[in-house]
């Protein structure tokens, strides 16, 4: 049977009394509740967008699925993990001042925010899943003890892996610190010399100090390389790049393994909600202003990760006969996660679109 994926049509700049109508009708309809008990400690993962960007869904997106699961008597809780690399969310200090300077505070939303793997990325829990590349994968500690989960992402592109969606969202953003290693720690990238300008931007913001400048040139140490693709991101001048063809693969893989060790203790206990608005060519963790290269679609809502991500590149290619990662990245291929998570019983790509009036 064909997993139901719901939706309404939205826009970002919706008035607030339209967008939280909006919001309470697409969560009820799509019975998103019934993974909510009363007295549950339920987690609401989101990204509040690294410091400089302006494009991820603010408080007022969240809130209105705060206050819902609060009427169920639930004890609704903010949430993501650390990152690698040198912003302002690689520790949980900066990470909650950040959070409070981009509007997600008790005030705003009606929950408080708690870093799901801890002061500095390390609170894990091994959770077993006996897939392709890993055993046992480490997931953000908080995620596991949470009693269920309400995953809300914001669809970007992806530098790695084309599409940011649900997926990576689960799978990459509900990781340890050493989850997000084991995802990265592939083949190290290269560093064009002839369109190297030797900024030093790179240098400055890679997370292992595996770039050194020599000659007014940027050289990456292949055994202190991560893999994070950080120097890729904020080079302006393509003077960096993956071997695509093995690096993405690998990659995409890696995060549907460890989005499957995050649902794996929640069956039945985990609900998504995405939003195809405001979409960017890059994703929210990158601390500068970007305009978005998709017309506004709405937000779907769903319990099959894999499904929803499927409707988020078929309705792009339907309306707009493109999708955000061919539009940003058409060198890779985002179906990837898609398929190989419908091998390892992550979902399905089998789905039936709803909408709601």
């Amino acid at each position: 049977m064909a997993e139901k994926v719901y939706y309404i049509q939205l826009s970002f700049d919706e008035p607030l009394d339209i967008l939280e109508k909006k919001m309470v009708k697409i969560f009820k309809s799509s019975n998103l509740g019934r993974c909510f008990e009363a007295k549950d400690i339920v987690g609401v993962k989101l990204h509040i967008g690294e410091k400089g960007n302006i494009s991820y869904m603010p408080p007022r997106f969240i809130k209105p699925f705060v206050s819902i699961l609060q009427e169920s008597e639930c004890l609704p809780f903010l949430t993501d993990t650390n990152v690698l690399y040198k912003g302002c969310r690689n520790n949980a200090v900066d990470h909650l001042m950040l959070a409070h300077e981009h509007g997600f505070t008790i005030k705003n939303t009606g929950a408080p925010f708690v870093v799901a793997d801890g002061l500095m990325g390390r609170n894990e829990v091994e959770i077993e899943i006996n897939c392709e590349n890993y055993k046992d994968v480490p997931i953000a500690s908080e995620a596991v003890y949470a009693s269920s989960l309400l995953v809300v992402t914001h669809v970007t592109a992806h530098i790695a892996c084309g599409l940011g969606s649900t997926i990576k969202n689960l799978g990459m953003g509900f990781s340890s610190r050493k989850g997000k290693l084991n995802q990265h720690s592939q083949l190290p990238p290269e560093v064009i010399e002839s369109k190297c300008t030797g900024c030093g931007v790179c240098y400055k913001w890679c997370p292992s100090d595996a770039i050194v400048m020599e000659n007014e040139k940027a050289i990456i140490t292949e055994e202190k390389c991560i893999s994070c693709g950080e120097c890729i991101s904020l080079c302006r001048f393509d003077a960096v790049s993956f071997k695509w063809a093995s690096t993405s693969e690998v990659l995409q893989k890696r995060i549907a393994e460890h989005a499957l060790g995050v649902i794996k203790n929640k069956k039945g206990k985990i609900g998504f909600i995405t939003f195809m608005i405001n979409q960017t060519n890059q994703c929210d963790c990158m601390g500068i202003k970007m305009e978005s290269i998709l017309p506004d679609f709405g937000v779907l809502a769903g319990f099959d990760p894999v499904a929803i991500d499927k409707a988020v590149l078929d309705i792009s290619q339907e309306k707009y006969d493109t999708d955000i990662s061919k539009s940003s990245f058409p060198n890779v291929d985002p179906t990837i996660q898609l398929r190989y998570g419908e091998k390892i019983g992550l979902g399905s790509m089998n789905y039936e679109l709803v909408e709601v009036i």
